[in-house]
């Protein structure tokens, strides 16, 4: 079985991300596992796999255009995907200004329902597509060159993709 991981970044950490799903698909069933920006992914592509991941960045809400236009093609093709976010501010779980020490509000699991109801459901509902399994990371955050926050952890991401090997058999 082949799978392409693909994705839309504006950071590097849905990048980072997509190559640690890659890896732990490839560990968990021995899967041949590929990554690849999502505005590389062509027709060749989506008859090549058999499965896919797409995530993308939310940067003011929004996915970034080649990820988000992926989806549409992928629905259409009948592939089975999967899909995430990296919600950074989401994820966080700190509200703007509190004070960095501040504890999240919610749990982990929350805060991620929370991104995807926001983030995953009305983009893979637009498209067309009944995503095999869906989720949302941390990711990083900076604003005029200074780090606002970085709320992206692997180990949330190799949980969901150890999962994610055995909804994609």
């Amino acid at each position: 079985m082949k799978t392409l991981i693909a994705y839309s970044t504006r950071w590097g950490m849905t990048e980072r991300t997509s190559r640690l799903i890659a890896e732990t698909l490839k560990e968990a069933d021995g899967r041949e596992t590929h990554v690849l920006d999502a505005r590389k992914v062509g027709r060749r592509e989506i008859e090549a796999y058999d499965t896919f991941v797409v995530g993308s960045s939310v940067a003011a809400g929004r996915w970034k255009g080649p990820a988000r236009r992926l989806l549409a093609r992928l629905a259409a093709a009948k592939k089975p995907t999967a899909v995430f976010v990296t919600a950074g501010g989401v994820i966080h779980g700190r509200e703007p200004g509190s004070d960095p020490g501040a504890p999240a509000q919610g749990s982990l699991a929350e805060r991620q329902a929370k991104a995807v109801g926001l983030y995953v459901d009305p983009i893979v509902a637009k498209a067309g597509l009944a995503p095999a399994a869906k989720s949302a990371f941390g990711g990083r955050m900076g604003f005029f060159g200074k780090e606002i926050f970085d709320s992206w952890e692997a180990e949330p991401v190799m949980a969901w993709a150890r999962e994610l090997a055995e909804t994609l058999k």
